[in-house]
């Protein structure tokens, strides 16, 4: 179409100027075939801008359509009026370029800004590779990472950044005429990059840090300690954010990651309310170790917050979800000790290196009844 373009001007030069290339016997009468191209060349101009896809394009043809329309009147004009066409088409030439030049000269400023905004950082010293453990159930895992959800690859921030990143885009933008057809589907919109600024605001702890319940207490059955498997794994999803994970290309060249951090709040099914929820870290220490902060987790804080060894109950339940648990609860009178497994899901294999379903890490949930037995 930008071929069509191209031609179309040089055609709408060469029929406006036709007049002050020739000496016709009566300058303020048309010759017969300045007569016809002049008709012809509006009607090409219409017949490309209603083909044009691309809404640049259009707004081009439009633009040199209307400033022509004005030379075919300027022709009208007696002994001056071809010299007054000519002009007229020219600006309109010049002004139509000068829009594209401007448009792709800001796009391809755009792309040099997040470029430098979203450059390729290295994953490989963050976490060493995960134990290997047995995992859950492949129906487990299938499970949680339905809830959890999948990435969408096309038209995602990862596949803006994969773009961003590719010499594909580096092709588009140097390619003669701009390569504007060139581009895929033309849904590649720097705008719909995601901006890293929108990390999440720190989340208090819903509750102030209580006493151990040590692991002698009530025994819940498997089937109501399952209750809590989607409110478990719809926590891990709220920490891990698996839309902003950014565009993975190996392990030293990462764009775009965004930090797991929460970015709301977690909410038990009823009767129960979250009163506090740590992170247990298993694979940056010797020794599992406990995050102890006055905030949900984040991962930009890990280096800064205090950590505890586990206690009885975390290190009792550690041990069964190394054994391939996916929960594990205790309950002393109204208040519930859970710990719940953070699994090497499908879309965390690539950064965290292992296998899938290995065991991450594990999240420590404290909480209480709101509505005692006995009212129920």
């Amino acid at each position: 179409m930008l071929e069509v373009m191209i031609l179309t001007s040089l055609f709408t030069l060469a029929v406006m100027n036709y007049g002050i290339w020739t000496l016709p016997a009566k300058r303020d009468e048309f010759t017969t075939i300045e007569l016809l191209l002049s008709v012809t060349m509006p009607i090409g101009m219409i017949c490309s801008g209603l083909f044009s896809t691309c809404l640049a394009h259009f707004w081009l043809f439009s633009l040199q359509l209307a400033i022509s329309l004005l030379g075919l009147l300027g022709l009208t004009i007696p002994r001056y009026g071809r010299r007054v066409a000519s002009g007229i088409t020219v600006f309109a030439c010049a002004a139509g370029w000068g829009m594209v030049a401007w448009t792709v000269l800001d796009y391809r400023r755009q792309i040099d800004d997040l470029r430098a905004e979203y450059p390729f950082v290295t994953m490989e010293d963050r976490l060493p590779t995960p134990k290997s453990t047995p995992a859950w159930s492949a129906s487990t895992l299938d499970e949680a990472e339905k809830i959890i959800g999948k990435p969408n690859q096309l038209f995602s921030q990862a596949w803006h950044l994969k773009i961003l990143h590719s010499d594909y885009v580096e092709d588009f933008t140097s390619a003669p005429g701009f390569g504007v057809k060139r581009m895929p589907s033309s849904q590649f919109r720097p705008a719909k990059i995601r901006r890293s600024k929108d990390y999440p605001e720190p989340i208090p702890q819903p509750g102030v840090r209580r006493d151990e319940i040590e692991p002698t207490g009530d025994a819940w059955p498997d089937a109501k300690v399952r209750d809590f498997f989607g409110f478990h794994v719809g926590s891990i999803g709220n920490f891990a954010n698996i839309k902003s994970l950014g565009y993975f290309k190996n392990p030293r060249e990462v764009a775009g990651f965004v930090p797991h951090a929460f970015e709301s709040e977690p909410k038990p099914q009823v009767p129960y309310e979250l009163e506090r929820l740590e992170l247990v870290g298993l694979v940056r220490h010797p020794e599992p170790a406990v995050y102890v902060s006055e905030f949900l987790p984040r991962m930009t804080e890990l280096d800064a917050v205090t950590t505890r060894p586990a206690d009885g109950f975390e290190a009792v339940g550690l041990k069964r979800l190394a054994a391939g648990e996916d929960l594990v609860a205790n309950a002393v009178g109204s208040k519930v000790r859970l710990l719940g497994a953070i699994r090497n899901m499908a879309a965390c294999v690539e950064c965290h290196g292992g296998q899938r379903g290995d065991l991450l890490g594990a999240f420590s949930y404290r909480l209480a009844e709101t509505t005692p037995r006995a009212e129920r």
